[in-house]
């Protein structure tokens, strides 16, 4: 008998070894796929938070450059604006001397000289000239200056001084008023003044 109570003891010992091997295997295993998973997890975790961190950074830079261009756009308004003022300033000036040089003789001499220049253009018998009211008082002075038959007419259109001819058979219209002259050099003020506004 103590010959099969070894052979079981062999057997249960066997038994137990075989048994502590594969616990062993299999807690190294559990182990195993434990780190692999939280290795995954973590890889996972931290492609989720890239992703998420890339999309808040373009969000970020999408705000910064939507705010940088409202910055520009306004910085660019005022800009022109203030343009705007000192051409404005620039021009009220001119048109205030303009307008006290249409109370001298000289201004006298210059519109009689401008009637003679029309007068060289508009040859035909129906020229009407243009003036401001206040220039009506040099009616028959015009007239005169003009040569031939004509018709002298106050414009509300002309505010400065000066004389615009018309004549409806040549279809023609000479202009020679202080107000068209400065609205051209306004023109020319613009494009030369190196008041520009760029990027």
């Amino acid at each position: 008998m103590p010959d099969i109570v070894s052979k079981t003891d062999n057997f249960l010992k066997a038994i137990e070894k075989y048994a502590a091997e594969q616990r062993s295997r299999l807690e190294s295993e559990a182990e195993e796929f434990k780190e692999k998973e939280l290795n995954k997890a973590e890889e996972d975790g931290l492609k989720e938070a890239y992703v998420l961190l890339q999309r808040k950074m373009l969000s970020i830079n999408t705000g910064i450059a939507r705010e940088l261009s409202k910055a520009q756009n306004a910085s660019r308004k005022s800009i022109f604006e203030k343009r705007r003022e000192i051409e404005d300033e620039v021009f009220e000036r001119a048109r205030k001397r303009l307008l006290e040089y249409a109370e001298t003789d000289k201004y006298t001499e210059k519109l009689l000289e401008s009637v003679k220049k029309i007068s060289l253009k508009l040859t035909a018998d129906d020229v009407v000239l243009y003036v401001s009211q206040r220039d009506m008082k040099l009616k028959n002075k015009i007239i005169s200056a003009f040569g031939k038959k004509c018709d002298v007419q106050p414009s509300n259109e002309i505010m400065i001084g000066g004389i615009t001819g018309i004549s409806r058979e040549m279809g023609l219209l000479a202009d020679e008023t202080l107000d068209t002259r400065l609205s051209q050099q306004r023109e020319w003020f613009c494009e030369n003044s190196g008041l520009k506004v760029t990027d």
